[in-house]
């Protein structure tokens, strides 16, 4: 089961708060694509798919050299900003859901 938090807003900030979180899923969505293609020219210039490459990575097959380091942060941003983002779309679904209603 999802832990929920219940968060009080008032009426007439609700559409403050919805434009908000959508300004701020607009940032993350294009913070997302620029780290997307960093990762796609990994891609072409190893010829190898990110998760393949985290997988050797992470057991140690490729070492520690800086662009694999780098590869791997790239990685591990475009996961945390697509959770951002399905995070604040949750908020909106939720925001909606009280609008529909009132």
């Amino acid at each position: 089961m999802t832990d929920i938090a219940k968060v009080t807003v008032a009426k007439d900030a609700l559409s403050s708060l919805q434009e908000s979180i959508n300004i701020g899923k607009e940032v993350l969505q294009r913070k997302l694509s620029a780290y997307q293609k960093k990762i796609v020219e990994f891609e072409k210039a190893k010829n190898m798919d990110t998760e393949i490459f985290k997988k050797k990575f992470n057991s140690g097959e490729l070492g520690d050299d800086k662009e694999w380091i780098e590869w791997e942060h790239f990685a591990n941003v475009v996961s945390l900003l697509q959770k951002k983002i399905i995070d604040l779309e949750t908020l909106v679904g939720i925001a909606d859901k009280r609008n529909a209603y009132d």
